[in-house]
């Protein structure tokens, strides 16, 4: 290992985080990871393989390169590190044909830089977002480094593409997901004699930044917030739109933000469902204009199903950070939902049910000044209980203390 001689056991260790693209809008958990490790003490060197979709934020004590940057470098340049390292060169040379049958694997010499950065930040546990490409990443390059690794998988990489996610699951030194749907499944994929190193690590909130900056509305405003992609549900939220239309119980408006491949489709049934006016498509969002969005809200849905290809959610963010605001919630009895959804905040309806989704809708809506505030009062204390953002990166940071 890396570790410096002159630290204690009680250092926090310097830690690299390994990410396939970053930053990401759909991704606000990650950088709120970072910021509230970076609390804690831990310098964090943060490898991505490519840029997201904004400049990421900056935060005292975390650096961030991205691998996509390394085209025009002089590879050659990192080649000495692999001295003194044969066997574990060879090794990663066979494993190789293995993990191609599973996905791609970028040659080594690709991790040659990215290698050398972080031997140079002194890194001593490298840690993957996503069970993908950055944890195969991971793995390989904490074998060369000599350092112990860990994963957090969610939810595409679970179901949808878990490619070679028993291996990598063996051979970290633990898994965390962030809620025991999640959870369950990849213990059972660890199988006998690794479960126990797979644990519960909620993607948090950070409640002083999700929280009411005004009175709660008292209209019927409806918020949807999530990729525009089929595990959202979102073609159903508009189906229960329509039916609450029908019913003479239409909404003020359906606010949607969010951005995927399915953003035309469902824009063009929007509008032979609903009223010109009683919706919106946002787009993409950044983290501050969805707390704004959420502040004038009334109800968050999220109408969360399995997709036909198996891909699905595990606990949206969005949801804890909504109920943090002390809005009420509609969401489906799917995936990781009911494990923070709740009474009196929470409602839930079966998955893929627009009728259903429709009742729950006008139940909820239909709550009184008084109803809604005390919903929304419990709603916040369970995610200040449950899901808060600093106390769920220090089980991740005492996991990393104990796997030195």
């Amino acid at each position: 290992m890396t570790t410096s001689s002159s630290a204690s056991p009680a250092d926090p260790p310097v830690l690299g985080v390994l990410l396939d693209v970053h930053p990401l809008r759909s991704q606000t958990f990650v950088t709120t990871e970072l910021r509230e490790l970076a609390a804690l003490g831990h310098r964090i060197h943060v490898e991505a393989t490519r840029r997201g979709d904004h400049e990421p934020e900056p935060i005292p004590g975390v650096t961030v390169r991205w691998r996509q940057d390394d085209v025009a470098v002089s590879r050659g340049s990192a080649l000495p590190l692999l001295v003194g390292r044969p066997r574990a060169t060879v090794a990663d040379r066979v494993a190789r044909q293995r993990w191609r049958r599973g996905e791609a694997v970028p040659p080594l010499r690709e991790l040659l830089e990215p290698l050398a950065r972080l031997q140079a930040a002194g890194v001593e546990h490298l840690h993957a977002h996503f069970a993908a490409g950055a944890a195969l990443d991971a793995l390989r390059l904490a074998r060369l480094l000599r350092v112990p690794w860990s994963v957090t998988a969610h939810a595409y990489d679970i179901y949808q593409r878990p490619e070679n996610l028993a291996e990598k699951l063996r051979d970290a030194a633990f898994s965390t997901s962030g809620c025991d749907y999640t959870v369950a499944d990849l213990r059972r994929i660890a199988g006998p004699g690794h479960a126990d190193r797979v644990h519960r690590i909620v993607m948090g909130v950070d409640a002083a930044t999700f929280r009411r900056t005004r009175p709660l509305p008292g209209g019927r405003r409806v918020v949807a917030v999530g990729r525009l992609v089929e595990k959202k549900g979102f073609a159903h939220l508009l189906e229960a739109a329509a039916i609450l239309e029908r019913q003479g119980q239409g909404l003020e408006q359906l606010v949607i933000v969010g951005d995927g491949p399915l953003r035309a489709a469902l824009e063009a049934r929007a509008a032979e469902l609903l009223p010109t006016g009683r919706y919106r498509f946002l787009g993409a969002q950044d983290a501050a204009t969805v707390r704004g969005v959420l502040d004038r809200a009334d109800l968050l849905a999220m109408p969360c199903v399995v997709a036909a290809d198996g891909d699905r959610d595990s606990m949206p963010v969005v949801v804890k950070e909504a109920l943090a605001m002390e809005l009420l919630v509609v969401a489906s009895d799917e995936v990781g939902l009911p494990e923070i959804v709740r009474p009196p905040a929470g409602t839930l309806v079966a998955p893929g049910d627009p009728a259903a989704l429709a009742q729950g809708l006008a139940a909820a809506l239909a709550l009184g000044p008084d109803a809604r505030a005390a919903a929304g009062a419990a709603g916040r204390e369970l995610v200040l209980r449950e899901a808060d953002a600093a106390a769920e990166a220090a089980k991740l940071s005492q996991l990393v203390l104990d796997a030195r």
